[in-house]
């Protein structure tokens, strides 16, 4: 009997040792494969946070495009909200509003080549700027015709008439400062200002698929262009549309380049644009 218990021992013990042995085997070329697969590159590479890539500079801006983590996550901690200029879309109270200074009116039947200020209408038949100048329907000055610009909205607080063009192009008439180049004017529907509002981010539709930006930076009450955004840089054509636009203090403006019809074009993507101050 005790025979029998004693090689039934035996024979448990023999079956424990073999198991622990090819336990034992297998834990030594599980290790000899991970050297064998670090040695020769096989392992996944440890993911770096991605770098912002700088895209375009010059004397007054860098431009980067970044991750949409990074992008998010500042748009998160973005402590104040947009500012927008009020305007009014009510022709009649326009009118009223700028008497003596702008004549409306449209085209008399049959002529399409000249307002008549007695006839209902949309159209601006004679602007008087603060500084005295004129400028009339039929005879264009440079970047104007305003036979072909209809009422859109007026801005009271900057004193600036916004109008649409043929393709509905932005134009724009700032009675202020005697301008009519919506390139220096922009659509003030398109601002976003900085937190002190020391720049404000502009721009206009030119009738094409894609918007134009610029910077303006204030100077003596009012704002001046300081540098314009390119739409493309080294011959690849990169911005178009921006939107989820937000500024970070007053040097840094963050934005996502969107093209509709196709939003999952390759261009597309988020973007910091720094400003480069020397005050």
């Amino acid at each position: 009997m005790n025979n029998l218990v004693m090689k039934k021992a035996l024979y448990c013990a023999a079956i424990i040792l073999t198991l622990c042995m090819a336990c034992q085997r297998n834990q030594v070329k599980n290790a000899a494969d991970i050297s064998t697969n670090i040695s020769a590159g096989k392992l996944a590479p440890m993911k770096k946070p991605a770098v912002d890539s700088l895209v375009f500079q010059d004397k007054m801006i860098r431009i980067y495009k970044i991750d949409s983590i990074s992008f998010f996550k500042e748009q998160q901690q973005a402590d104040y909200r947009r500012d927008t200029i009020a305007s009014v879309s009510d022709i009649n109270l326009v009118k009223k509003m700028l008497q003596g200074r702008v004549k409306f009116g449209g085209y008399t039947p049959g002529n399409d080549m000249e307002v008549d200020t007695l006839v209902e209408g949309d159209l601006i038949a004679l602007v008087r700027f603060n500084d005295g100048r004129l400028l009339e329907a039929g005879k264009t000055e440079s970047t104007i015709d305003l036979l072909e610009s209809m009422f859109v909205k007026y801005f009271p607080s900057e004193e600036i008439l916004l109008l649409e063009g043929g393709h509905t192009t932005d134009q724009a008439l700032d009675l202020r400062q005697g301008k009519w180049d919506v390139e220096e004017i922009g659509n003030l529907d398109y601002v976003y200002f900085s937190k002190h509002k020391k720049y404000r981010l502009n721009g206009m539709f030119n009738g094409q698929e894609c918007s134009s930006y610029f910077l303006q930076k204030k100077e003596n009450g009012g704002y001046l262009t300081y540098a314009q955004i390119p739409l493309d840089w080294n011959d690849n054509f990169e911005l178009c549309t921006l939107k989820e636009i937000f500024w970070k203090g007053d040097q840094q403006v963050y934005f996502r380049n969107f093209f509709y019809g196709a939003p999952h074009d390759k261009r597309a993507g988020f973007y910091r644009l720094d400003i480069i101050s020397e005050d």
